[in-house]
């Protein structure tokens, strides 16, 4: 199922919990971590380096979705998902911003959207 659907059948399911106690997010100089609290399934738990990020993409779930964060890994076939309501998600994108892996004017047209569009960086070229 692909993630846009996963997403919608989660979040259809999944109204009345809080996001925030569901996920979690945490973080070193060297690694990320994604652990699933609630039994949302196997594939949130994630660890990662920050210097393993190739790609941060912003996924605008629109007014009635939640907004997600699509991580391009080296050496990884599978992104890496991050729900921003999670438990640090603001944080989270605060980091990358500082790391400059996602630049501050890209985020302020992301975090304003409510389109349903995806903002990338860098970029994915056509």
């Amino acid at each position: 199922m692909p993630l846009r659907e996963k997403l919608k059948f989660w979040s259809g399911i999944n109204r009345s919990k809080n996001i925030a106690k569901s996920l979690k997010l945490d973080w070193d100089n060297d690694f990320v971590r994604v652990r699933d609290l609630d039994n949302l399934g196997s594939d949130w738990n994630q660890d990662f380096r920050w210097t393993d990020i190739t790609r941060v993409c912003f996924w605008d779930g629109g007014i009635s979705m939640i907004d997600v964060l699509i991580l391009e890994l080296s050496g990884r076939e599978k992104p890496a998902r991050v729900l921003t309501a999670a438990e640090g998600g603001t944080e989270f994108l605060d980091e990358l911003v500082r790391r400059n892996l996602f630049p501050q004017d890209i985020f302020d047209k992301a975090i304003k959207s409510t389109n349903g569009a995806m903002y990338c960086w860098p970029p994915i070229e056509n």
